[in-house]
């Protein structure tokens, strides 16, 4: 579980860094990185070893935060 949630997490940075450019939180892929955010939080919260969630979470926040700060 751990593993996939990095690698979705790496896939949200690179959606969140092309949104960035982008400069419209209304295009398709910055839709798209919003709903990829939301599948992780849920997937963070079944991870049973709680350092590693919070250290995910961490990571989430920011991606989060950045998406946040375009609007």
């Amino acid at each position: 579980m751990e593993r996939e949630v990095r690698r979705m997490l790496d896939k949200a940075e690179r959606m969140v860094d092309r949104c960035l450019n982008c400069g419209n939180l209304e295009c398709d892929e910055c839709e798209e990185a919003r709903q990829l955010l939301d599948e992780i939080r849920d997937m963070i919260r079944s991870i049973d070893d709680e350092r590693a969630a919070k250290r995910f979470s961490i990571i989430l926040d920011d991606l989060e935060s950045k998406l946040e700060n375009l609007g």
